[in-house]
């Protein structure tokens, strides 16, 4: 008699981040399924905070902060309230400086959204009758991301290019949606629902279809179907917000 001896079982290499974030643009598949067996949060997270941070570093400078006070009076005076010189010039202090610590909070403030969003969409998940812990669906959350990242990096060239940056027209930086046909102040709801409609925005909506489908074990088209109706629900909210604040 012979006695056959077993192979050991060798384990699949382990991706890291680099390949992961590629995975997800070329092979999202492949990828979220990985991410799922193998979640992982602390690479991303850096990343992203690094990148972050490089973007504010070539796009603080060139903040034209007086498009930003002339905004922000306008909208003070649109109110009936009445400004005299001192209130004006206070203001602005606080305006500029607000806008710089903000400009330099907001890569730890993602960290935060990003959590939030795993949250929501974990719950919702689950909700629906899906599987998963949030370990998975903050990881998920992260890798689906990296379309926004993509942007973010694109709008830190192309303000480099032009010299200035104008908050108040950053919807419209990079033309990757319709909002620029419509008048931002003259059509504050036409300009937010447009604006919604963001290439980066929805190629991330269909990252976190296909990496959600895996996280939750259910079909992905119930995944795209939970994933739309919160976007929906997110863009009546910033609807109501632009209808309320004219």
């Amino acid at each position: 008699m012979t006695t056959e001896v077993a192979e050991p079982q060798v384990a699949p290499p382990r991706n890291n981040v680099f390949h992961r974030i590629a995975g997800v643009l070329f092979a999202p598949a492949e990828t979220f399924a990985d991410i799922v067996r193998r979640p992982d949060f602390i690479a991303p997270l850096l990343l992203f905070t690094a990148l972050g941070y490089l973007a504010t570093i070539a796009i603080a400078p060139r903040v034209d902060y007086t498009s930003i006070k002339e905004a922000q009076m306008a909208q003070i005076e649109q109110s009936g309230r009445k400004l005299t010189d001192s209130d004006r010039q206070q203001m602005e202090r606080f305006m500029v400086a607000s806008t710089k610590v903000a400009m330099w909070l907001n890569p730890l403030f993602m960290i935060l959204a990003y959590a939030i969003f795993a949250g929501v969409f974990w719950f919702a998940f689950r909700l629906m009758g899906g599987e998963g812990n949030y370990a998975e669906a903050f990881s998920v959350t992260l890798y689906a991301w990296v379309p926004m990242v993509i942007y973010t990096l694109i709008s830190a060239v192309v303000i480099l290019a032009r010299g200035s940056f104008d908050p108040v027209t950053a919807a419209t930086l990079v033309k990757s949606n319709p909002a620029f046909l419509a008048d931002q102040q003259a059509q504050p709801v036409l300009f937010s629902l447009l604006s919604s409609f963001d290439l980066f925005s929805l190629w991330t909506l269909f990252l976190f279809t296909i990496g959600f489908a895996a996280a939750s074990r259910l079909s992905r088209s119930m995944s795209a179907g939970i994933v739309l109706t919160l976007w929906i629900m997110m863009v009546l909210v910033k609807l109501g917000y632009s209808a309320i604040t004219t």
